[in-house]
């Protein structure tokens, strides 16, 4: 039970609900005592003034005789369950409430016997005299009469009486704790628990994941941190199977691209040896196996970039150069796909020249990707601008051409590596859709922006964004 998330939460709850209601009910104890023993000494400070001021008529007047006096003595006493005893000036009792074992006529030789005959008022607990082991409740008030201290009345009720009255209340407070500590006990254990099933919920699903199965959901209702855990846990799950369906698609993209240059080299230097391919057509073939190598080294090397650039591996070497000259140049390589096309080109540019801060060669790779896409997808006679435009500090440079588009379901994964329906795979199916993904790493470690914008039957056209010197 212990082991357990829900056994060791209840555990903690019910050890400290019983040391809060311990301390709790030590506390309304020790309050509730402290106001009946107040009330109870009150009350005979109080009758002690009754007695006081009765005592003095009955001295003075005659108007009550001294046995209704002692009537009345007994009755008070009666009424706060104490003992009375009155004394006069010389300590001698003159009336005393108990019957079994009355003082009357005797001297009592007691500290606040002295004291009240001094003139004080007595509110304490202690000890009486010999007579009386146990803690007493005491009080004493001075007769006075014109002046003069004629006597006193001395009370004592003995403490532990008042525990009777305190039962009831003491009753009443365990049974509620008790009750509310049974209630919430199994409110408690039972909410541990749906948190304990949660947990195991979400454990099983990240083992599960753990050992490839990308498909195991958590379904858990509401809006607390276990359920956004598990919503957390479900979008990552989701998300790991879009990678693991990436990384599949990369394995057979991958083979694919490998396979074909590398069977195609196979191929012709296989003829070569075997005398298939004559020596005067050797050199032909040889070149297209160099052509097959090139093809293999890029390929590799798109790669081996685009993971350096993902690990943040690649320093950029910044500097500043003319943007226009650059792409003046990039167009310069493109100029014979332009016209085997016979692509309606168009370069848009309000100056000579127009220096920015950035990579050379990374932005350099960005508009040969973008401007070789474009010529990829589009067919003959459709248009390709490419256009600057100086926006406060910084320029942007949008590529758009009017071929097929991009459907609104394939637009959110261009930047995707090796999608199927990355749109650099272009017509030729050349590549494997690493191109953009690039593009957008570079753009992203100049912590610059990079959007697309894209209508199936009217064109696509990307835009980013590079600092001016």
């Amino acid at each position: 039970m212990f082991k357990s998330f829900s056994g060791r939460f209840f555990t903690i709850y019910v050890v400290a609900t019983l040391i809060m209601f311990l301390l709790l009910f030590s506390v309304i104890s020790q309050v509730i005592s402290s106001h009946f023993i107040g009330a109870k000494q009150q009350a005979m400070y109080e009758q002690s003034q009754i007695i006081a001021s009765e005592y003095i008529s009955m001295s003075t007047d005659d108007t009550l005789g001294p046995r209704t006096f002692s009537t009345l003595v007994n009755v008070l006493a009666s009424q706060i369950d104490s003992r009375i005893i009155i004394v006069n000036e010389y300590a001698r009792v003159l009336y005393d409430s108990s019957h079994d074992d009355s003082l009357v006529g005797s001297t009592l030789e007691v500290e606040m016997v002295t004291s009240a005959l001094e003139g004080e008022n007595i509110r304490t607990i202690g000890h009486f005299d010999n007579h009386y082991k146990d803690l007493q409740l005491l009080a004493s008030l001075p007769i006075e009469y014109q002046g003069n201290i004629i006597g006193a009345v001395i009370m004592h009720a003995p403490h532990p009486r008042l525990d009777n009255e305190l039962n009831y209340v003491y009753q009443l407070t365990i049974g509620a704790m008790l009750a509310l500590i049974l209630i919430t006990s199994i409110t408690i254990y039972l909410y541990s628990r749906n948190i304990a099933r949660s947990i195991e919920a979400i454990s099983d699903s990240a083992k599960s994941i753990a050992n490839g199965d990308f498909s195991s959901r958590v379904i858990i209702h509401g809006n607390d941190e276990i359920s956004r855990l598990s919503k957390s846990m479900n979008y990552m799950a989701t998300e790991l199977e879009k990678l693991e369906d990436m990384r599949k698609d990369f394995i057979a993209n991958i083979s694919h691209d490998f396979r074909s240059p590398l069977t195609s080299i196979k191929g012709f230097i296989q003829a070569m040896l075997d005398g298939t391919i004559p020596c005067d057509s050797q050199e032909k073939y040889l070149n297209i196996v160099l052509d097959e190598t090139d093809r293999l080294t890029k390929l590799t090397n798109d790669i081996l970039l685009l993971t350096k650039m993902e690990n943040n591996t690649i320093r950029l070497e910044m500097q500043d150069f003319d943007l226009h000259d650059m792409i003046r140049k990039i167009l310069l390589q493109f100029e014979q796909k332009i016209l085997d096309k016979h692509i309606d080109f168009t370069l848009l540019i309000d100056r000579h020249e127009l220096f920015v801060h950035a990579d050379l060669n990374q932005i350099q790779r960005v508009i040969t990707n973008l401007v070789d896409n474009a010529i990829k997808f589009c067919s003959p006679h459709d248009t390709i601008i490419v256009e600057t435009t100086v926006i406060r500090h910084k320029v942007e440079v949008s590529v758009k051409d009017s071929g097929p588009g991009i459907s609104e379901e394939d637009i959110k994964y261009i930047w995707d590596r090796f999608h199927k329906a990355d749109r650099s795979r272009g017509k030729d199916k050349k590549g494997i859709g690493l191109g953009l993904s690039i593009v957008r790493e570079i753009i992203k470690s100049h912590e610059e922006e990079i959007n697309v914008y894209s209508q199936e039957g009217k064109g696509t056209t990307f835009v980013f964004t590079l600092p001016l010197v």
